[in-house]
């Protein structure tokens, strides 16, 4: 395709216009969902800008990641745009919220901007106050909302539930089609020992890219092994970790949108927000749990062309650890259906659940207030996390999808279908597995050739630790079972369990015929 006859991607100034944003009142929600690099923050910085400008309004954007911040002080400080931009974090409206504090008012802003509003969702899992500042915006009907995302469709849905739970009026929706034509190619892989061999295959070529790994001491022992190639970063809440971060390195990162070494590992403290601008970026390796956060990492680096595309490599969730995922989320919204499937009955809640409370904090206590918000003395009530509680919901509903509609690898196959790799007319999948049971094939192969016959339980220990399958910590020892393992990880050998019987000899000579009813082989498959 020839410079001249690409095709102009779609922009948020394209699709909403100045006379579009005048025609917004006070308490309107605006619901805006397009992809990552579309002009989400251009809009802001020009469209919201000039109208608030002419009005003397002000803009508040809340922003989920202080590095996020960070980087957008910079932007709109070069812009000479901080006389109407105010940026700060949502944990600092909660902050705020919860301590009394009253910094924040947000009658006085025109525009209250809520940037990668997923995060009231995604943070859900580990912040419980998300719902703190949602509840904010909502109730402030002074403002204009300005809700975006590029990963925020179960958000979506969450807010316009609420807003006709709470008769407000519908919200205004913007969409621009997700576009993941950027992937040159998607491949998939099981262990965090081919992290390492992506980043030495990487330095020997010379490439540049990406690794966002969930745990921070996973991905600093990956980058303290090739420090002299490599960034890392972590949040500056981990107390642990964020002490070997280069705070200038990533200081001048977020400044030039580019980092100089060949790699920058960082965990999902860089999922959202900032962007890394460089046509040298090649790849970007995930590992993290969290689907929207996953997207949210492919978009770090802005694309500037048809032709500046990367290549993509997810670590997998098989389907095992997915099913123990739905039965994580299941347990964890336990009390709260339980409590909603009652009536709101405080009472029932502690007859089924008593001395104890509900350590996921979906369920907290609130003191209770009359109709006209007076606190009323000396009484409390338990109250639903409704982002949290939904945002669990969602994810039983993802799981369920990937295990019964996907089935096989469903976790790979959904990730394909959404990104593109998945060929109709054919019905095939196009993204590229990587086979790491290298130790594990050559030790099966062995079994085969000597035809080795494992006829009880002690016979098997070495096999079972071979294949190293754990559920809740404990070896998996099941023929079924490990067979499944064997399957997912595409090894092509199996457990044949087969009834067989042996001679043995006692201390006088004579033998006496044993039956073995589940022995086991290993044969090809």
């Amino acid at each position: 395709m020839t410079k001249g006859s690409e095709k102009k991607k779609l922009r948020v100034t394209d699709l909403i216009k100045s006379e579009d944003v005048l025609k917004w009142k006070p308490n309107s929600n605006v619901l805006i969902a397009s992809p990552m690099g579309a002009g989400k923050s251009f809009f802001c910085k020009n469209t919201l800008y000039d109208i608030a400008k002419e009005t003397n309004g002000k803009i508040l954007m809340l922003i989920h990641r202080s590095n996020c911040v960070e980087q957008f002080k910079y932007e709109i400080e070069a812009d000479g745009k901080s006389d109407v931009i105010e940026v700060i974090t949502y944990q600092a409206l909660e902050y705020s919220k919860l301590h009394n504090t009253n910094k924040y008012q947000l009658s006085d802003y025109k525009f209250v901007v809520c940037d990668e509003f997923h995060y009231f969702f995604n943070d859900s899992s580990f912040n419980n106050k998300t719902a703190v500042s949602f509840k904010m915006i909502m109730s402030n009907q002074e403002s204009i909302h300005v809700f975006m995302s590029a990963t925020g469709e179960h958000m979506s849905r969450y807010m316009k539930k609420y807003i006709k739970d709470n008769r407000l009026e519908d919200a205004i929706e913007y969409e621009i089609p997700f576009d993941f034509s950027f992937i040159r190619e998607l491949t998939f892989f099981h262990k965090d020992v081919t992290m390492e061999e992506f980043l030495k295959e990487g330095i020997a070529k010379g490439d540049k890219g990406i690794f966002f790994i969930q745990s921070a001491e996973k991905a600093y022992k990956l980058y303290s092994k090739y420090k002299k190639y490599c960034v890392f970063n972590c949040s500056a809440n981990n107390s642990k970790y964020y002490d070997y971060v280069n705070k200038d390195k990533i200081k001048q990162i977020l400044i030039n949108q580019r980092f100089e070494e060949q790699f920058l590992i960082t965990t999902s403290c860089f999922d959202a927000g900032i962007n890394i601008i460089d046509l040298d970026v090649k790849h970007i390796v995930i590992d993290i749990v969290d689907i929207g956060s996953l997207i949210q990492c492919m978009g770090r680096k802005r694309i500037q062309s048809e032709e500046d595309k990367v290549s993509i490599y997810i670590k997998v969730i098989n389907n095992q650890k997915l099913a123990g995922l739905k039965r994580s989320m299941e347990q964890k919204v336990e009390m709260a259906d339980f409590y909603m499937q009652n009536g709101y009955s405080v009472e029932k809640l502690i007859e089924k659940y008593p001395m104890q409370n509900d350590v996921n904090n979906i369920l907290y206590d609130d003191i209770l207030q009359d109709e006209n918000g007076n606190v009323i003395p000396n009484s409390y009530t338990k109250v639903i996390n409704e982002p949290m509680y939904f945002k669990k919901k969602e994810d039983i509903a993802d799981y369920s999808v990937m295990l019964e509609k996907f089935g096989k690898f469903g976790y790979c196959k959904y990730l394909a279908a959404t990104f593109g790799f998945y060929d109709k007319e054919t019905g095939s999948y196009t993204y590229r597995m990587i086979n790491e049971e290298y130790e594990l094939e050559d030790y099966l192969g062995k079994m085969v050739k000597e035809e080795t016959v494992l006829l009880q339980l002690r016979d098997r220990s070495e096999l079972i630790k071979k294949i190293n399958a754990k559920q809740n910590g404990k070896l998996l020892k099941k023929a079924d079972t490990l067979n499944k393992i064997l399957e997912e990880r595409e090894v092509e050998y199996r457990i044949k369990e087969f009834p067989t019987t042996r001679y043995i000899q006692d201390e006088n000579g004579n033998k006496k015929k044993k039956v073995y009813k589940n022995a086991w082989k290993i044969v090809p498959f």
